[in-house]
C-alpha cells in the first residue's frame, strides 16, 4: 500500500519533465498560474540537471521544446533516436487516498515512420519519475543475449537523450512572477522546475489540463485547419 502520485507536491527540483504520461492519451496543453512564487533562496541539493555555477535554484520553471531535443538527437545519434521512437515503455501512478491506479505504455519519441527514417515528430512521452523499469520484448525473456543487447543498447540511447536534456542552449528558464500565467504544449514541450526552501513562504502554482481531443476541436471551430 502507499501512493506514488504526482511528484511535484514538494520544494525539491524537478526534472525535464512532460505529465501524465500513465495515460494512454495525454493532455495536449497545460496551464500554469503563479499564485506565490517561492521567496527565500537555497544553494543546496540541486539535481543532476542542475547547473549551480549559472543558476541560484529558487523555484525557477524550466521549459524544454521536447520536438527541438529529439531532432538533435536524430542529427547526433540515428541509432539512439530510433531507438527510443520504438522501444514501448511503461508508466505508472498510483494514489490509494484517492483510489487511482493509472498506467500507459508508448515510446518516448513518437513519430511517423518512413524508410528514409525522417519521418516528422509528432509527440513526446517522457517523465523518469514515473517510469517503469524497461522490459525487453517478449522474444527476449528466454534468450540471455538478447536480453543483455536490449539493455546495452537502450542504456546509453537515454544517456544520450538525457545529456540533450542537460544543455543550458535547449532551456528556457523563467522566474515566474505573481499572476503570470503558462500555457505548455504537454506532448511537446518539457518542463521542470529548480529546488526551493519553502520554510518561510511556499510556493504555490494552480494548474489544469486540456486534453488533445478538445484542443482539435476548439481549434477546428476557430477557423484554423488541422492535419
Amino acid at each position: 500500500a502507499g501512493s506514488t502520485a504526482d511528484s511535484a507536491y514538494g520544494s525539491t527540483s524537478l526534472p525535464l519533465h512532460t505529465d501524465m504520461t500513465y495515460i494512454s492519451n495525454p493532455p495536449g496543453v497545460q496551464i500554469f498560474l503563479m499564485v506565490q512564487p517561492a521567496t527565500a533562496t537555497t544553494s543546496s541539493t540541486l539535481s543532476s540537471d542542475q547547473d549551480s555555477k549559472t543558476i541560484t535554484p529558487n523555484g525557477q520553471s524550466v521549459y524544454l521544446d521536447g520536438f527541438a531535443a529529439a531532432e538533435q538527437l536524430r542529427k547526433e545519434n540515428p541509432d539512439a533516436f530510433h531507438l527510443l521512437a520504438s522501444t514501448q515503455r511503461r508508466y505508472r501512478c498510483v494514489d490509494d487516498a484517492e483510489g487511482w491506479h493509472l498506467e500507459a505504455c508508448g515510446p518516448l519519441i513518437n513519430a511517423i515512420q518512413r524508410e528514409d527514417g525522417r519521418g516528422p515528430i509528432t509527440s513526446i512521452r517522457h517523465n523518469d519519475l514515473d517510469r517503469l523499469p524497461d522490459l525487453p520484448p517478449l522474444s527476449s525473456e528466454t534468450d540471455d543475449s538478447n536480453f543483455t543487447a536490449f539493455y546495452e543498447k537502450l542504456l546509453p540511447a537515454h544517456e544520450a537523450w538525457d545529456n540533450i536534456l542537460r544543455r543550458e542552449e535547449m532551456r528556457l528558464v523563467i522566474d515566474l512572477k505573481c499572476g503570470d500565467c503558462v500555457l505548455v504544449a504537454n506532448q511537446r514541450c518539457m518542463h521542470g522546475r529548480y529546488a526551493f526552501d519553502a520554510s518561510s513562504f511556499p510556493r504555490v502554482v494552480m494548474g489544469c489540463y486540456v486534453g488533445m481531443d478538445e484542443l482539435g476541436s476548439k481549434w477546428r471551430r476557430s477557423g484554423f485547419p488541422l492535419p
